[in-house]
């Protein structure tokens, strides 16, 4: 029967369950806000007034292939010609890792439309002043230079302080102030990057006015020849918890835990199975018995003995063979070998005569005896008696 946990077990685990719940609240309560903005953001689900729903929509109604993107940047299509991916109004920053996977898109032939400072961080811009928060009125940028992104585009409407201050050799500036440009491109290897200083000309209430319906569309290209993928990964939507912890070391972690739980219980079903008795060793099998008659042998010094032995047991076998007596004489064994066909074996007799009379003399060397033997049983071999 399983012991009841103590008292003083009970109280560590509700202080425990206490501490994690409280850390929880904490953890809610303090958690860092995204701004001191109280706008909404661009979200492709949002019918709001700060949602971006209406021009997703329409890209859909006017046969672009359009689709939402809640995947982290490293499963962007590679290589990305013809895809365009639209960041507007990040609010979740990205890793370096991230960053540099974003880079990696636009080199390989990829549009990207991103806005806001935080958008400019994610590809490494700088020279961008975030300037105060959102404006509440909206502000007017004319166009400053002819070209595929201002077609049709004349002047657009903007709210927001956020200004491009310095650019860079590599970047063109289409629409600005005095105070630095709201929008600007530049090229990144095989592709490009559009930033805007803020998302407003792409929501639901902002692509209404004046020219940002024309804006959003030379930005994001012709529909033929265009995939659009419209970000929701920087809002926080994402595939799930089992997606985002495939990208963590969780799975090795818990295949280690299985493997050691596995580990366990073959370990435990060892412990508690049936007891066995260890198979005990023979102590008279075959090879230790000859090698403790050998030794015997060797230390009594009765090489004659084991010659003796092993004579008489291959004169029983050839008088078996020769269909004679056990009591055979040594001679009429030779003699009935001689006569019988096929069995001429020059040295037999003679080695048979001198083993008779080293044995009858009890005179033999353990070098002798070693090497009749090993005759004995080559005659054995060659003749077939134990066959």
């Amino acid at each position: 029967m399983t012991p009841l946990p103590s008292s003083t077990d009970r109280r560590i685990v509700l202080l425990s369950v206490f501490l994690l719940a409280l850390l929880s609240v904490l953890a809610i309560l303090l958690a860092p806000g995204t701004g001191g903005s109280l706008r909404g953001y661009p979200s492709s689900y949002s019918p709001a007034r700060d949602g971006a729903k209406a021009a997703y929509m329409l890209l859909g109604e006017m046969g672009y292939r359009v689709e939402r993107w809640a995947s982290p940047p490293e499963d962007l299509p590679n290589p990305s010609k013809g895809v365009v991916l639209i960041i507007a109004g990040p609010f979740i920053r990205s890793s370096l890792e991230e960053r540099r996977q974003l880079k990696q898109f636009v080199a390989g032939g990829g549009r990207l439309l991103i806005t806001g400072p935080i958008g400019a961080t994610m590809i490494g811009g700088v020279g961008v002043d975030p300037g105060v928060l959102p404006l509440e009125g909206w502000q007017t940028f004319a166009a400053e230079v002819p070209s595929p992104l201002t077609r049709h585009a004349p002047e657009i409407a903007m709210q927001s302080s956020t200004r491009w201050v310095v650019l860079d050799a590599r970047q063109q500036r289409y629409y600005g102030s005095d105070e630095g440009a709201t929008v600007t491109k530049w090229r990144m290897g095989e592709g490009e990057v559009i930033w805007w200083a803020d998302d407003s000309p792409l929501t639901n209430y902002g692509i209404t006015k004046s020219s940002n319906l024309e804006l959003f569309l030379n930005c994001v290209g012709s529909a033929e020849q265009t995939r659009v993928l419209w970000d929701e990964y920087f809002h926080g939507v994402r595939l799930g918890l089992w997606h985002y912890l495939a990208h963590t070391p969780l799975p090795w972690a818990l295949a280690q835990l299985l493997f050691l739980g596995i580990f366990v219980i073959v370990t435990y079903s060892r412990r508690s199975g049936a007891v066995r008795p260890l198979g005990q060793r023979s102590r008279l099998s075959p090879l230790e018995f000859v090698e403790t008659v050998g030794t015997l042998y060797e230390r009594k010094g009765a090489a004659a003995g084991a010659l003796e032995i092993a004579f008489s047991r291959f004169r029983l076998l050839l008088a078996r063979r020769m269909g004679l007596p056990s009591t055979a004489t040594t001679a009429e064994l030779i003699r009935a070998a001689r006569e019988r066909s096929g069995w001429t074996i020059p040295d037999l007799a003679e080695t048979l005569d001198r083993i008779e009379s080293a044995v009858k003399l009890q005179e033999i060397t353990e070098t002798n005896a070693l090497a009749w033997v090993g005759k004995l049983h080559d005659f054995v071999q060659r003749l077939g008696l134990e066959g």
